[in-house]
């Protein structure tokens, strides 16, 4: 273990070279949010991020005027583009800009109307999960009893694929996973979930998951909280040894990130305060009540890549991870015209 030596300086430079891709920002949704922490993925070498903006917790008026108020935000930020196309994350990237959508986690955000995936199309959203933590009218959630797919369920599966929404299973329930992957008529992913393999929690994954979401020909973005990642452990190689369980499982053309990381951010709550103040959606017994959890950075991302080389990585599997594996899956998605 002393001898290993990780050239982290060329990954680095590789990290530059390639197209790299953050499924999933962590910042807890408030119309009022300071996005002024987004240089911290530029800075990374990162290339294009997804930011959510609701979730189940939250009533669904809040997530339109989150969204609302993030798209004005960052409009007027000079290094940030939203996107709507594969195109626009290139010109981004050319121009140097950070390149960023939306996300919202969980159907709650729907008010029971399927009209409104559109309309948050639209606005930039590109990507939606159905169940966060608890049941819903979509589907069942990681931390409860899993009532599986519902019709709403299916027709809103139906209608993201229609107009070009990712469909994303992280915080679902097991059950309702393999349901929403074995329905879509396109790829599933996860975007930030971790095996259970590795860390025994209710918010990963199994392997019948991963592999289900592989066969769909999906993604698993690999979740750098470190309660999924095992006893608040955040080091590298923790990381990447997650990131190399599913590659081992499923290839490494179905393995990506989603870093779940917070920037510090002005007037922001605590994340433990937060994680503490609903113990229906984040229970006790769980690790939320961790004191001091710990993010994976952006930053950290060179020594992730330095490390899957040492192990014997391609570049090409490499760039796959970093970004290509993700916009594949976008691409296969996303309406252009649009």
């Amino acid at each position: 273990m002393g001898s290993e030596v990780y050239d982290v300086a060329w990954a680095e430079l590789f990290i530059r070279a390639t197209l790299v891709w953050d499924a999933h920002a962590g910042i807890f949704p408030d119309p009022d949010a300071d996005l002024s922490g987004l240089p911290e993925w530029t800075a990374a070498g990162m290339d294009y991020v997804s930011i959510n903006v609701g979730f189940d917790v939250l009533d669904w008026p809040e997530t339109k005027r989150t969204l609302i108020g993030y798209r004005r935000q960052l409009e007027a930020m000079k290094s940030v583009v939203i996107i709507k196309t594969i195109a626009d994350i290139d010109s981004a990237r050319a121009a140097g800009k950070l390149a960023v959508s939306f996300d919202i986690e969980g159907v709650n955000a729907l008010n029971g109307d399927i009209g409104m995936i559109a309309q948050y199309h639209d606005l930039g959203v590109r990507q939606m999960l159905f169940a966060y933590n608890l049941n819903n009218m979509g589907a069942g959630g990681c931390h409860d009893d899993d009532t599986g797919l519902s019709a709403f369920g299916k027709a809103a599966v139906s209608e993201m694929n229609r107009v070009g929404m990712i469909v994303d299973c992280s915080h679902v329930g097991r059950k309702s996973t393999l349901e929403i992957i074995d329905y879509a008529q396109k790829p599933v992913v996860f975007t930030h979930s971790n095996p259970v393999a590795l860390c025994d929690h209710q918010r990963n994954i199994h392997d019948d998951q991963i592999k289900a979401c592989a066969q769909s020909g999906g993604v698993v973005g690999v979740n750098g909280m470190g309660i999924f990642l095992g006893d608040n452990d955040i080091s590298t190689k923790t990381f990447a040894n997650h990131v190399c369980y599913i590659a081992d499982l499923v290839g490494p053309e179905h393995v990506g990130f989603g870093l779940d990381y917070k920037p510090a951010q002005k007037h922001a709550p605590d994340l433990g305060t937060i994680l503490r103040s609903r113990p229906d959606y984040w229970p006790v017994g769980q690790k939320y009540d961790t004191r001091g959890i710990k993010l994976f950075t952006p930053q950290s991302m060179a020594d992730v890549v330095a490390i899957l080389k040492y192990r014997g990585w391609s570049d090409a599997d490499l760039r796959g991870y970093l970004g290509g594996n993700f916009r594949r899956v976008a691409t296969s998605i996303w309406n252009v015209e649009n």
